[in-house]
């Protein structure tokens, strides 16, 4: 769940981040172009006179467009007449071929090679027409391979003349021809059609028939071809048909024919296409500095999601902490990835937010499937100041982002772990669970705020931002762990469920002095160490102080109120004291931090 969670924020904010950077190009295009028209009439103008003094010119420019107009519709015309043509054809061909049939004129090995050698001469008639029809050579080649591939089918379906491993090795015979000609010609459309007939094979032969190995093989060796060809053609967009093939063979072979037997293999399977799917994208990213497009995106997290997906589903729960430890090293594998695009294509900013956000999210789902109540926000934190570390060492502003999601996560599983707790006879006061895991995420906050402080952020703002907020977050958490400990102390002296006056007016007033000491100590901490947004919190925490004092009075007893009130205004005159006697300097240190 919490790998899905991470996997549709990052999605979603790549496609918005992707339809913002289109419109920006967009803008610029526009902008040239406004540019170019405003300047051409200027240009032009000198010229005017004699062009409107020439109507034998003026006239033949109107001409000229006409012409060009009608040899574009007569082109268009006749593509649309050749197309008509060769399909007519080829239905008057079918039409023959299936009276032929019926009539037993032709027998079923005829049928086959007659179908074979149609698939050759039109593949071949394809090629000698490609130097000057090059449509009509990719229409002509295209067609033929189909021919060929259902030709090789129908030996094994509709004739049984041969077996399913003979027709099987037909089709790759079949493909590797469309593959080499689409390669050799320069043609996307030919290498499409080889592919889908290529992953089509397996699913017409019938997994069973070939057997799991042979399918896990062939759909390896047939992925691993397109990214070699994508890697030296440049064709994007092909690794979506191995995407696709391979996804709908294994999954229905999944769901239909899994057992535990097959457990080994599976996972050696689904790492394979892992990383091929993976490389796909990182090489051009990565190698070419190109910026990742949006099939990269859905590449990356197709791919990273489904392989989650079947580990989760054949591993969980019997062998849990191998899904575990798998999710570690695979979150390194990103974060190394992650490391390296950032290294050498810094430029591209979403990129260098999704990679980190694929690795915190293995990383984090390792988590709860590993352990369970506190230890699930102790590991967050921990994770957190890695990803800190990470971000300090790069200056990579996607592991920044990635350890304030993380660190958010942390506290939401302690406060539930908090909500949760159930007090026993075993505890004690500041030695116990809630208390430890409230200063553990006072630690790593005030770690965190220290990076910030020790190397920066991607601006001056976002430092400022980050030190303020992790740093109030810290004392909100102390101040709450404090009290929370005073307040089951007092509750530890109660009696059964009699509820003691004196001993609840003393947790008030003890809570109270707490609290005064706390912004006493804020404000000296931010007095002295120039930090104004540690001042401010002190003087805050006074002025909450203060309307408590005021609130417990009305059920504190006579001698609680004379000492609440006495210890708080003791306390708020010490700090006034120091604010009047410095506040020379007090300005000082608010004037440089306004600028």
């Amino acid at each position: 769940m919490y790998f899905i969670l991470f996997l549709v924020i990052l999605v979603a904010f790549i496609h918005q981040n992707n339809r913002i950077g289109k419109l920006e190009e967009s803008i610029k295009k526009s902008g040239k172009v406004a540019v170019k028209s405003t300047e051409q009439p200027l240009q032009a103008a000198p010229a005017a006179p004699a062009v409107s003094s020439s109507p034998v010119l003026t006239q033949a420019i109107p001409a000229a467009n006409s012409v060009k107009s009608d040899i574009s519709s007569e082109e268009v015309s006749g593509r649309i007449l050749g197309r008509i043509g060769i399909a007519a054809v080829i239905i008057g061909v079918a039409f023959f071929l299936k009276y032929a049939f019926d009539n037993n004129w032709v027998g079923p090995e005829g049928r086959v090679a007659i179908g074979i050698l149609i698939g050759i001469a039109v593949m071949g008639m394809g090629q000698y027409l490609r130097k000057k029809y090059l449509q009509y050579s990719d229409l002509l080649m295209g067609g033929g391979l189909a021919i060929l591939y259902v030709s090789v089918f129908s030996s094994y379906a509709l004739y049984h003349l041969v077996d399913p491993m003979f027709a099987f090795m037909g089709m790759i015979v079949v493909t590797a021809i469309g593959v080499f000609l689409s390669i050799a010609n320069a043609t996307v459309v030919l290498s499409y059609i080889a592919f889908i007939g290529a992953f089509l094979s397996p699913v017409l032969i019938g997994v069973t028939n070939l057997g799991e190995f042979i399918t896990f093989t062939y759909i390896t060796i047939l992925n691993a071809g397109i990214l070699g060809i994508l890697l030296y053609k440049r064709w994007t967009n092909l690794i979506l048909c191995g995407l696709v093939g391979t996804w709908f063979i294994f999954g229905t072979w999944m769901v239909a024919l899994y057992t535990n037997e097959m457990l080994i293999p599976t996972l050696l399977f689904v790492l394979v296409q892992f990383l091929i799917f993976t490389a796909s994208s990182v090489f051009r990213i990565i190698v070419e500095k190109a910026k990742a497009v949006e099939i990269d995106y859905f590449v990356m997290t197709t791919t990273a999601l489904s392989f989650a997906l079947v580990c989760y589903q054949i591993l969980m729960p019997e062998y849990k902490h191998y899904v575990s430890l798998g999710s570690v090293l695979v979150a390194g594998f990103y974060i190394l990835i992650a490391l390296i695009a950032y290294k050498e294509n810094s430029s591209d900013r979403t990129l260098n937010v999704f990679l980190p956000g694929l690795a915190v999210s293995f990383l984090t789902v390792a988590v709860p499937i590993e352990f369970s109540g506190p230890w699930i926000a102790a590991w967050w934190f921990v994770e957190a100041v890695v990803l800190y570390i990470l971000a300090s060492s790069s200056s990579s502003r996607g592991f920044q982002i990635m350890g304030v999601i993380v660190y958010i996560c942390g506290l939401f599983d302690l406060f539930y772990y908090l909500i949760t707790f159930r007090k026993t006879a075993e505890f004690v006061v500041f030695f116990n669970g809630p208390f430890v895991m409230i200063m553990m995420a006072v630690v790593v906050a005030y770690a965190i705020a220290f990076m910030y402080y020790r190397y920066g952020s991607a601006s001056t703002e976002i430092q400022q931002r980050g030190l303020s907020v992790f740093v109030l977050m810290a004392n909100i958490l102390t101040l709450y762990a404090f009290t929370t400990q005073i307040t089951a102390y007092y509750e530890l002296q109660q009696i059964g469920d009699i509820t003691n006056t004196q001993i609840r007016n003393w947790s008030n007033t003890s809570v109270s002095v707490l609290w005064a000491l706390y912004a006493a100590m804020l404000t000296s901490v931010g007095f002295a160490k120039r930090f104004v947004t540690v001042r401010y919190m002190g003087l805050t925490l006074f002025m909450i102080t203060a309307f408590k004092v005021v609130v417990d009075i009305w059920s504190l007893g006579e001698i609680y109120r004379i000492i609440s009130f006495i210890v708080f205004g003791i306390i708020a005159l010490s700090a006034s004291f120091v604010y009047v006697k410095y506040r020379d300097r007090l300005k000082g240190i608010d004037n440089t931090s306004n600028q």
